[in-house]
């Protein structure tokens, strides 16, 4: 790598990226969402490339369409292993657009972005009384009816996510809390959940004897 105080130093993006991840972290936290991708996309993929190289052979190719062509490819993948591998190279060329604009530009200072953050979220039904008793005073509201899914669904992934980071088994408790309640959503017990997951288990097994399954052969 180049000195980082050099113009176009590949170092000094890094390290830029590393600060604003660390800054997204400090704002949001664990984030776990659905991908969202998948080969509904492969059209837009298609068209992204067609103009890139449509853009080369007329002699006005951009970074946005060699970004635009990454980003589309990466949109039109749902497996976990070509997805990612997308994904690291739509990364690659925005790191590579940042450099030709520090060396075109002489480089700036970057700014992570704080403050803000998330305004609000889902909490368990007793955690604002426990806040009025220690002395904390926080706003509250009870979500619509219509939300209130979204709200669980997004619940999920972030104790999911925070499992995952920490390895603390009792996340899994929360884990499981929100699965009631998503149940719940589709009028399902906790004993209807266990006589699936019993059924499911009888049928298929579960995941105590580790096997892996190659996903290609």
């Amino acid at each position: 790598m180049h000195d980082e105080r050099e113009p176009g130093s590949l170092a000094k993006v890094l390290t830029n990226i590393a600060a604003e991840r660390a800054a997204q972290d400090r704002m949001w936290g664990v984030q776990e969402f659905p991908d969202g991708s998948g080969p509904a996309f492969a059209g837009e993929a298609d068209q992204a490339k067609a103009d890139c190289a449509a853009a080369w052979s007329r002699g006005e190719l951009t970074w946005r369409h060699v970004l635009a062509e990454e980003f589309h490819e990466a949109l039109a993948e749902s497996e976990p292993a070509p997805l990612r591998n997308e994904l690291v190279q739509t990364a690659a060329v925005a790191v590579k657009w940042i450099q030709s604009l520090d060396r075109r530009n002489g480089g700036t200072e970057h700014r992570t972005k704080e403050g803000g953050g998330r305004t609000e979220k889902l909490v368990r039904d007793r955690i604002p009384d426990l806040l009025r008793d220690s002395g904390e005073r926080r706003e509250s509201r009870v979500a619509e009816a219509g939300e209130y899914a979204s709200l669980l669904r997004a619940k999920l992934y972030e104790e999911a996510g925070e499992y995952a980071a920490t390895g603390d088994p009792a996340e899994l408790a929360d884990i499981l809390e929100v699965v009631h309640a998503l149940a719940a959503l589709h009028d399902m017990t906790p004993a209807d959940l266990e006589a699936r997951r019993a059924a499911k288990h009888a049928e298929r097994g579960g995941f105590s004897n580790r096997i892996v399954l190659q996903l290609r052969p």
